[in-house]
């Protein structure tokens, strides 16, 4: 999995670049059949606030994150759960029947 870090009006540290990198680990994980599956970090400062953004592409399916607070750190934690989480419950979705009764066609002449 590729993890790409943007800043806009912000320059990503070395150290926030490295616990990035440390959190997904589960989203490599979860990705791990996916070679050309990527990870866009977009850190916007804005007045003492930070916003992180992630989006994360996978065979052609995009899901995304954001989370906002005074530390780029804490949003690296926030982020990645809610990402997960979206990917887990598409998962349960496409992995259920649909619903509705089932058509059941008897045998009979055609008149």
């Amino acid at each position: 999995m590729k993890i790409n870090i943007f800043g806009k009006n912000y320059n990503p540290s070395e150290a926030l670049v490295k616990v990035t990198e440390k959190k997904c680990a589960k989203l490599a994980r979860r990705l791990k059949d996916d070679p050309d599956a990527e990870a866009n970090f977009t850190v916007t400062l804005e007045k003492d606030d930070y916003t992180t953004d992630l989006v994360v592409t996978t065979r052609g399916i995009s899901y995304r994150a954001t989370a906002q607070s005074d530390s780029p750190f804490d949003n690296v934690d926030v982020v990645i759960p809610r990402l997960l989480g979206q990917m887990r419950k598409q998962k349960d979705i496409w992995g259920k029947d649909k619903k509705g009764a089932h058509n059941v066609y008897e045998e009979g002449d055609a008149e």
